[in-house]
């Protein structure tokens, strides 16, 4: 049912356990270019399978999830794709270069956080409360996570020490992202909660606020932007949403 809800949103969106050591494949690319006020280009391969999250890496590359083959790939922008495979990635979903400039993605299939270096070693971290986690950002030196079933928020260290938050109107949280100036410039991860309609925060220390409004419908996807703003979709009345977190 999840994974369902999972591929439907993407189609309307267009949207520590043990080391493991990953022999990377290289994948041909085929580009296919659109002109106009915007050039458009479009990278295919091999080992590009249903592709969900995607992070600007510290190589200077773009890292993304493979959903549909529970991989990560990664491409240069060049367009030149390497694909990793392996135990542990299972259902890959969200994924952010983390304060130690690995990348860390969500596994929706087995509930754990995963981790692979730029050199392609993966690791996993797992706990209790882990729920189909979607969502992933990296700030105040921590990696949050949204938990979809589980009707809460996460948080991990490096090492993989987790702890979960619930309550404070967390429900079906889907995207995670890191307002660097919010709080003061002490920085807040802000989230979408799918279940209730609203937009929640989170601080360093633990604490959730939560945000409602007129307008604010099945919100996925959310980002910082500007003048301290956050700005989200809502997918089910096809409108872009913008919270001023007033900071």
């Amino acid at each position: 049912m999840r994974r369902s809800k999972l591929l439907l949103a993407l189609v309307s969106l267009l949207m520590v356990a043990g080391l493991t050591g990953i022999a990377p494949v290289a994948e041909a690319t085929t580009p296919i270019r659109a002109g106009g006020a915007g050039t458009v280009s479009n990278f295919t391969g091999t080992g590009i399978d249903h592709p969900i999250g995607i992070t600007s890496g510290p190589d200077g590359a773009l890292w993304f999830t493979n959903y549909g083959n529970n991989s990560i790939g990664r491409i240069t922008t060049s367009g030149t794709v390497t694909n990793y495979t392996g135990t542990g990635i299972d259902w890959p979903i969200g994924i952010v270069t983390g304060p130690d400039n690995a990348l860390w993605f969500t596994n929706g299939g087995n509930n754990t956080i995963g981790r692979i270096t730029t050199s392609g070693t993966v690791s996993s971290c797992s706990a209790s409360g882990i729920d189909y986690p979607y969502g992933i950002t990296s700030g105040g030196g921590s990696l949050w996570f949204t938990n979809y079933d589980g009707a809460s928020i996460g948080e991990t260290n490096t090492s993989c020490s987790v702890s979960i938050i619930t309550g404070h109107g967390i429900l079906q949280g889907w995207d995670f992202t890191w307002c660097p100036v919010c709080d003061y410039g002490v920085g807040l991860a802000y989230f979408t909660n799918d279940g209730n309609n609203s937009i929640g925060d989170v601080t360093t220390s633990g604490s959730v606020s939560n945000f409602t409004g007129t307008g604010i419908d099945d919100p996925v996807g959310i980002a910082y932007g500007s003048n301290e703003s956050m700005w989200f979709t809502n997918n089910a009345n096809n409108s872009i949403g913008e919270l001023n977190t007033g900071y």
